[in-house]
Order: C-alpha cells, then structure tokens, then sequence
C-alpha cells in the first residue's frame, strides 16, 4: 500500500476512535461534561501544495466556574502544533509563542486571523487530502479535551497577516 492511503487511514481510525470513546459526532460545537469547555468554529484554511505550515482557528470557552489554563496543544495530523499570537504595533507586526493561556471562568478567547491562533506545522498528509482533523488541549489540571477542527476550501491565501514588517520570536 502507498504511504498516502495508510496515513488517512490511521488518521481516520484515530477520529473514529477518538469519535466513539468520547461518545462524539462531529458538530459544529462539541461539550466536555469534564472540564466544562466549549470550543466552537474551528477550522483552518486549505493548504496550498507543498505548504509545509498552516494556521487554525477557534472560540475557546471556559464554562466552568474555576480559571483553566491551556498548556498544550496536539494533532496527530501534524507534527507540531503551537499556540502563536499576533500583535501589531504601529507599522510592525510581531508573532509570539505563547507558552499557556489562562481563561477565567465565563470567559471566551477567540483564536482569529491576526490574533491568537495555532501555528500547525509538518502536515502527516498530502496538500488537500482532509476534510477535518482532530485536536487535542491539555490543560494544566491534567484533563484534556479533544474536538474537530474543519479545512475550509478556497484560495490559497494566509490567514496571517504576514508582510514586509513581520517578526517572529518563541516563548512568552
């Protein structure tokens, strides 16, 4: 068999897995019981071929009553998967690892084009093979949450607002 076919095969057998274990159909928004976290909208765009990075988005709610912090962030679709944000201050734009996030009780944190988002790298598919793909946070209470994250097809462009004026540094 070709490399192609066994990763989307694996790949589908950890959704489907990960589907039925936590007794999950893919929506649009999905609940924890657990740790009381809703996670709504996610998607990333469509990765142009041989793109090697892409970026994905989502609303992140804490609808429990204790502060949760986010310390990691996992996809068995990519290699790498990091919370980045992006900041600008007058003409220079600046993109920063983000070590954790806090969330307090009630609050959303929206992970958007020119703001909080993951920064996915080292894709274990081809360009446009996926339709969706699972992700995993870990908190720092030790409790994970998984939900599906929606490629959305179109034109190949960033969702970053990369230009000219662009920094990027790692840690917090």
């Amino acid at each position: 068999m070709n490399k192609q076919v066994i990763l989307g095969f694996i790949l589908f057998c950890t959704q489907f897995a990960s589907s039925c274990l936590l007794g999950l159909h893919h929506q649009n928004q999905l609940e924890s019981k657990i740790l009381q976290v809703t996670v709504t909208n996610a998607w990333t765009p469509a990765m142009p071929p041989n793109s090697k990075v892409t970026a994905g988005y989502f609303s992140l709610t804490n609808d429990g009553t204790e502060t949760l912090t986010l310390v990691n962030v996992a996809s068995p679709a990519y290699d790498s998967v990091e919370i980045h944000e992006t900041t600008q201050h007058r003409e220079i734009v600046t993109m920063s690892r983000l070590l954790d996030i806090k969330i307090n009780p009630r609050e959303e944190i929206l992970f958007a084009p020119g703001g909080k988002h993951l920064m996915l790298r080292d894709p274990h598919f081809l360009g446009d093979s996926l339709s969706s793909f699972i992700v995993m946070l870990t908190f720092s209470n030790g409790l994970t949450y998984h939900f599906t994250m929606d490629v959305k097809r179109g034109k190949y462009d960033s969702a970053l607002p990369l230009g000219r004026h662009v920094s990027h540094s790692t840690g917090n």
